[in-house]
């Protein structure tokens, strides 16, 4: 008797180590799933990026880019210098960014 009640001891506690484990695990898929969510579905501040990156972040968020190239004594040659959209703003169907892109120095 007393070794059927010890028995049945032992089984509640791995049953319930075992839904306390799960139960730790799924907070954990549903925290980073939702962390993963929301840094994929924002605009990033693109300032700096090469145009290639750009390129390879709008086909894969697809959004429609639109470059414009200008002159600019602070940033290398095909590197962003500004976006239309502010950075954190949440990505939506048919989103249109303007992105401007270093042309160099301005020579005279």
């Amino acid at each position: 008797m007393a070794k059927q009640k010890s028995e049945n001891r032992k089984k509640r506690r791995l049953t319930a180590r075992f839904f306390s484990v799960l139960l730790t695990m799924g907070i954990i898929f549903v925290v980073g799933y939702f962390f993963w969510q929301q840094t994929h579905t924002q605009v990033p501040n693109l300032h700096g990026w090469h145009a290639t990156e750009v390129m390879d972040f709008g086909q894969t968020h697809q959004i429609e880019l639109i470059f414009e190239f200008v002159y600019s004594s602070e940033m290398a040659p095909t590197l962003v210098v500004r976006q239309s959209v502010a950075p954190g703003s949440l990505i939506t169907e048919d989103m249109a960014l303007l992105v401007e892109i270093s042309k160099g120095i301005e020579v005279r």
